[in-house]
């Protein structure tokens, strides 16, 4: 069942169905009779309901139970009314038309809408329930045949053929209620082909009650021939907020998505095309996004479409991009719905998105409302945030899908290809869907693998976990055509650059669409025609267009889906001692998928513990290591010794470090070593700058558990408990003996019972103190004493006290030093004693809730939790899990806590790139007021809540001078006047600004413009035969000759031998003089001059012809 002859069905519901609104209105015709008027041709047929041999069962064939749904709730009952599966036969055209078709349980998603918003807010909207909709095939050509036919009232729909397509729709009489039908012979149907159709036929979105199909086993267009969707993984939802996956895992993801197009759409498309047209691109978007080389599955889900009639009171948008996302994100956020998490129909009947797309008619433009070359803009990893995961972009046409796929990734985090990273530069791949321009050398059907990199990072770093709840039913989708097939090539033209255009460059349109603009002038965006395009080569006759290239029309490539490669070998240790990581890496290219095939989905990367032995006594502090590491390294221009900064408040896996001698610190690194441990007195390490578990057997992940004894997996018998309370009254003004802690012990924990003026002091055997000693009283801090730490607390208003985990390496003394009565101090500690044997004979174990944890947010909802535990009955001593029954185990308990709004804080978003690489440009971000309400939940507030200095929106930024550039001036006539040429122009080494003239030096070489090009003003005329005059006659009386000069000449009058033999003009002809009958005088004897010897030459080469050589040679040329 095809998603296209669904909407095919859709949208002739919207021209034909008969409801109880509309009557017989043949939307923009008075009747059904007026309508056929301007068909070209149609014939008149009757079909029946058969059987599936095709056996005759009735002439009924419309629905007979009630038309419309009136509440949801009786959807099942309605499910279980409608017949799915119907038989109808018909004829027409000289064919036979057997349809097998099955009925459409999930239409549409039960929160979808389709919403059109006047200025006072939605107006009306679609809410499609009836369940009389069917799609399928001609019985027996189920590959090539498509159907969808609704049977409401009649059969309405298409029936789509190899050859042609056919509409169907009940002949209808004025006269008659189109309700009841009463025919005891069949009711007549009209039905027409598709080419019939004259292209002033308009369609009005006005009411139906054909909605569209949404079968679960339905595919894409541009899954044809594949397998249909993956099973979904079902997602456990807690009231945490972020949160950092333990390993990098491939897992599919949501994009709940709404679209709202501005009324320039609107009069642009026209209300009969705009929900199909957007559904249109919005399928190219989401195939881009099951793209495999995005190395993640992400489905991109319409749930919610707004086309806005007029413009709205709080929304502005205009050519000026920048102001016009400002009011969009504000404004989709004003109206997102927070009764739905996308898993669940709101009680509002209002879906929820996580991410808005505007499309708009506007030529928009960064930093001025003017037109320029702008299509898109979103704010970078801004997905999941209700008021940054938005977008605007310039609708160009099915094209638009690429530039909003392109502003969706820069919602995922996604940089430009070149723009920080190596993509799209010299020497490595080329730039893909997220080049910063596209050109013809631009793939926009594929990702890089920067691209790949960054949205991988940020769905691991746990930013993207409003998408992983799965919606119930596909909400909105996609036409099971290729769109190049709905909209040709010229179409495509039209919606770019207006009615009159068409394509006008029939060779690589896979590559470029090339088509006329307004001035009549062949131009092109660099963006490949969409594919199902018709395409041509030199090896395919007929072909169409498939991911940039044309392959043989009627086929795609095989879908293969991707599989696991192997896991690679664990890599080196993070550490070469005291407990490091290594990890190991496996590859989804095993096969890699291809033609649509799906990703891969599980862990792609994992890690294990490696050199977990302590490293040797003395050796210097990793994390110590780390911060000195920087102590070459300039800070605000000027050099420290940097220490580990161990204080709270900061992230435990961020590598923090205090500037020795001095009172501040600062973040050196974001992330600390793997293998680093989160804190000194914990064995959990961090991975990724997130803090992981690690048992006390040194295992990452490992639920190994240390007891009272401090035996990793013990059960606490090897140690037992020191408990009491000191209040003996002493003599004020000196230092008086507590207790003696023996060498070994653990858990110590001394703790005065009430706020007083005396102090708690420690000191060894040897009368040597190491805390509060000497008359002197330290600050509250940690002390490194007989090999453990020692965690001296002294907060205002409660008592002080002294904490360590141990165990002691010597004997230690507590003491009180007194400065007014003793009020008590309550010690306690584990001291190790010699036991054979276990103590699981001895003492009984019982499953635990430990104190409910700190709350996880100090305000907009937090989480306590109470981890369950395995203790002793005996002293409830923590020991290992193992020793509790696993099937009493109760769960652990969870609750809510600190719900309160946080206190108003400046959000600042990331910088938008300069708006030049120098000479001084533009550059912006975000600065939002907000409050945070909820564990996923902001509002915006004024920014006079926020107290503090408010951080500046757009600054300056590339101020240095550009470097001299060169700048051609204007090309010199083209020499010669025809045929292949030259001309020459001066290219000159300038400033930026064009004020100063530099040495050629000064520019680069390799990227000067050519001063010298090839030319041609046409073709230059042939060489052409030239002759002279006639000279005299060789005769003075009677027959001669008279010579004349032939020469081939150029048009430039230079000699040639390319003039053609056949047509040249004769050098010789005979000539006649009159004789003279008076005779020659002897003073005029004709006779040659003596003194020339030449005369028989003159003859022999015939030059007697010419009056010198005559009169010299007369004797000898006499005659001739």
């Amino acid at each position: 069942m095809e998603i296209l002859w669904k909407m095919l069905t859709w949208i002739l519901c919207l021209i034909m169905v008969l409801s109880e609104f509309h009557g017989d209105n043949r939307l923009s015709y008075s009747s059904q009779e007026e309508f056929l008027s301007y068909l070209e041709h149609y014939q008149l047929t009757i079909p029946i309901r058969v059987d599936h041999n095709g056996a005759f069962l009735s002439f009924t064939v419309k629905n007979t139970k009630p038309s419309r749904r009136k509440k949801r709730s009786t959807e099942h009952y309605d499910q279980e009314l409608a017949v799915s599966k119907l038989f109808f036969k018909l004829s027409a055209y000289g064919k036979h038309f057997h349809l097998n078709l099955t009925l459409n349980t999930d239409l549409v998603s039960k929160h979808f809408t389709v919403e059109y918003w006047g200025k006072d807010g939605p107006q009306w909207k679609h809410d499609f329930l009836d369940n009389c909709h069917y799609t399928g095939y001609l019985h027996g050509q189920h590959g090539t045949t498509k159907v969808a036919l609704s049977n409401c009232n009649g059969l309405h729909g298409v029936i789509a053929t190899e050859d042609e397509e056919y509409f169907i729709e009940p002949l209808r009489n004025v006269s008659e209620n189109s309700n009841h039908f009463s025919y005891e012979s069949g009711h007549p149907h009209v039905i027409y082909k598709k080419s019939a159709m004259y292209h002033r036929l308009f369609y009005d979105y006005t009411h139906c009650g054909l909605s569209e199909d949404l079968t679960g086993s339905s595919k894409p267009w541009w899954l044809n021939n594949t397998l249909a969707f993956p099973t979904l993984l079902p997602i456990n939802h807690t009231l945490s907020s972020h949160h950092r996956l333990k390993r990098s895992i491939s897992t599919e993801r949501f994009v709940e998505t709404l679209v709202v197009a501005d009324k320039m759409m609107v009069g642009y498309h026209g209300r009969k095309d705009i929900e199909h047209y957007i559904l249109s691109v919005m399928n190219i978007v989401a195939k881009l996004y099951r793209d495999s080389s995005l190395g993640n599955v992400v489905n991109i889900i319409v749930t919610r479409l707004i086309v806005l009639t007029e413009d709205q009171p709080n929304l502005e948008i205009n050519h000026h991009a920048d102001k016009s996302l400002d009011s969009f994100c504000k404004w989709q956020k004003s109206i997102l719905s927070h009764q739905s998490d996308g898993n669940t129909i709101p009680e509002n009947g209002i879906a929820h998105h996580d991410n808005a797309v505007l499309i708009t008619r506007y030529d928009i433009c960064t930093y001025k409302n003017k037109p320029c070359g702008t299509l898109g803009l979103a704010s970078v990893a801004g997905m999941c945030e209700p008021e940054r995961s938005c977008s605007i972009n310039e609708d160009i046409g099915l094209g638009s899908a690429f530039t909003i796929a392109h502003e969706i990734g820069h919602n995922f985090g996604m940089n430009h290809d070149g723009i920080g990273n190596s993509c799209g530069t010299k020497g490595h791949e080329a730039a893909k869907l997220m080049a910063a321009h596209i050109t013809a050398n631009t793939n926009p059907f594929s990702w890089s693998a920067c691209s790949r990199d960054y949205i991988t990072s940020f769905l691991d770093s746990g930013r993207g976990t409003c998408l992983d709840n799965e919606p119930p039913k596909r909400d909105f989708l996609y036409p099971a055509v290729a769109p190049g097939q709905v909209y040709d090539a010229d179409e495509q033209c039209r919606f770019q650059y207006g009615a009159t255009s068409r394509q006008c460059k029939y060779g690589e349109v896979c590559r470029e669409l090339w088509c006329l603009s307004k001035s009549n002038r062949c131009v092109t965006n660099s963006i490949p025609a969409a594919e199902g395009t018709l395409c041509q080569t030199g090896s395919i006759e007929k072909g169409w267009c498939y991911q940039g290239e044309c392959v043989p029309f009627g086929t795609w490539p095989q879908s293969i889906d991707g599989g696991w490669g192997p896991w690679s070998i664990w890599g080196e240790c993070s550490r070469t001692c005291g407990g490091g990581v290594s990890s190991s890496v496996r590859h989804c290219d095993s096969p890699a998928p291809s033609g649509g095939g799906k990703y891969c989905l599980g862990e792609r990367k994992r890690y294990r513990s490696c050199n977990t032995d302590p490293c040797p006594f003395g050796a210097r502090d990793f994390r110590e290591k780390q911060c000195a590491d920087f102590d070459n390294m300039p800070f605000r221009g000027k050099y420290y010794n940097w220490k580990p900064y161990t204080g709270g408040g900061v992230k435990p896996c961020a590598l923090n470090c205090l500037a020795e001698g001095y009172n501040f610190y600062t973040e050196r690194a974001p992330a600390v070593i793997d293998g680093t441990q989160c804190n000194a007195d914990s064995l959990d390490i961090c991975i990724n700058g997130e803090c992981k578990h690690v048992g006390c057997d040194n295992i990452l992940g490992s639920d190994a558990k240390e007891d009272r004894c401090r035996v990793c997996g013990g059960d606490g018998s090897t140690c037992e408990a020191i408990e009491g309370f000191f209040n003996d009254t002493l003599p004020r003004g000196g230092y008086m003996e507590v207790v003696q802690i023996p060498k070994g012990s653990v858990h110590i924990e001394i703790k005065e019972v009430a706020v007083s003026k005396n102090y708690i002091a420690l000191k060894s055997e040897d009368d040597d103190y190491y805390i509060n000693g000497a008359w002197t009283i330290d600050w509250p801090r940690k002390f490194d004493v007989a090999g453990t730490a020692f965690h001296y607390k002294r907060p205002a208003d409660e008592p002080e006290s002294l904490e360590a985990l141990g165990p002691i390496s010597e004997n230690l003394i507590v003491m009180i030093l007194l400065q007014e009565q003793n009020l008590g101090i309550r010690y306690k500690f584990n001291v190790p004693i010699s036991r054979t044997g276990s103590g699981d004979n001895e003492v009984g174990f019982t499953w635990n809730h430990l104190p409910w944890s700190e709350c996880s947010a100090t305000c907009a909802g937090g989480v306590q939790r109470q981890e369950i535990v395995c203790k002793r009955l005996d002293d409830g001593s923590i020991v290992q899990n193992n020793y509790c029954d696993p099937d009493s185990k109760p769960p652990e308990n969870q609750r809510a806590c600190n719900t309160e709004p946080c206190p108003p804080e400046w959000f600042i978003g990331d910088w938008s790139e300069c708006s030049k690489t120098c000479d001084g440009g533009m550059r912006s971000r975000t600065v939002l007021c907000i409050r945070k309400i909820g564990p996923s939940e902001e509002e915006t507030l004024d920014s006079s809540h926020c107290l503090t200095h408010q951080p500046i929106e757009k600054e300056s930024c590339n101020n240095q001078s550009c470097p001299p550039q060169w700048v051609p001036l204007d090309w010199s006539e083209c020499t010669p006047k025809c045929g292949p040429g030259f001309k020459h122009r001066i290219v000159l080494c300038k400033s930026s600004d064009l004020s100063k003239t530099f040495p050629v030096a000064h520019c680069q070489e390799e990227n000067k413009p050519p001063v010298r090009m090839r030319c041609s003003l046409g073709r230059c005329p042939p060489p052409r035969w030239v002759t002279g005059d006639w000279g005299q006659c060789s005769a003075q009386c009677g027959l001669g000759q008279q010579m004349r000069t032939v020469q081939c000449l150029s048009y430039t009058g230079q000699a040639s031998s390319d003039c053609p033999d056949t047509v040249r003009p004769p050098s010789m002809q005979q000539c006649e003089s009159k004789c003279d009958s008076t005779p020659i005088s002897n003073t005029e004897e004709c006779k040659d001059v003596n003194k020339v010897a030449y005369c028989p030459l003159v003859l022999k080469f015939k030059f007697c012809s010419r009056a010198y050589f005559r009169q010299m040679c007369c004797k000898t040329c006499q005659g001739h």
